[in-house]
């Protein structure tokens, strides 16, 4: 991937059904990376052809997107326009952009994934664990977290 500016630094897909997970892991890094969660933007989003947001958001603007995926994934009327940009990026660019969590039982990614893609396991590894994962992969990228001031400290552990 060439060096570029970044709007985002992690974008999460989800089904509507998994957005409190996605949320508990975004307020884990949320202070020190830019994250994008759709409900958490609305207010920068509303107004605009939601198509063509997420088309942007997903193919370009985020340094790396994490899929929180099951069955159904890539079906709904949002979650197809994600899939649709993040397979065209990957065409593109390659695969080292993307994180996936499997969370059905027993793990399943979808077909197109390739198969050398290592996945993150959150039955084993738990919230924490992925958030770090989400983290480090963002340093791979070339992304730099910031610092977390005292006041963030305790605003995460609030959340």
């Amino acid at each position: 991937m060439s060096e570029k500016d970044f709007k985002y630094d992690v974008a999460f897909s989800f089904l509507a059904e998994d957005e409190e997970l996605a949320i508990q892991i975004n307020d884990l890094i949320q202070d020190r990376v830019r994250t994008f969660i759709y409900s958490r933007k609305q207010k920068e989003i509303a107004g605009t052809d939601g198509e063509e947001t997420f088309n942007r958001v997903f193919g370009s603007e985020a340094r790396i997107v994490f899929v929180l995926y099951r069955e159904g994934w890539g079906k709904t009327q949002w979650t197809r326009i994600e899939e649709t940009a993040i397979r065209n990026r990957a065409y593109e660019e390659g695969y080292d952009f993307l994180l996936f969590a499997p969370l059905d039982k027993p793990p399943v990614v979808p077909k197109w994934l390739p198969r050398n893609r290592i996945w993150i396991g959150l039955e084993r590894w738990g919230i924490e664990g992925a958030a770090s994962v989400v983290e480090a992969r963002i340093q791979e990228a070339g992304g730099e977290p910031k610092e977390e001031t005292a006041e963030q400290c305790v605003d995460r552990f609030t959340r």
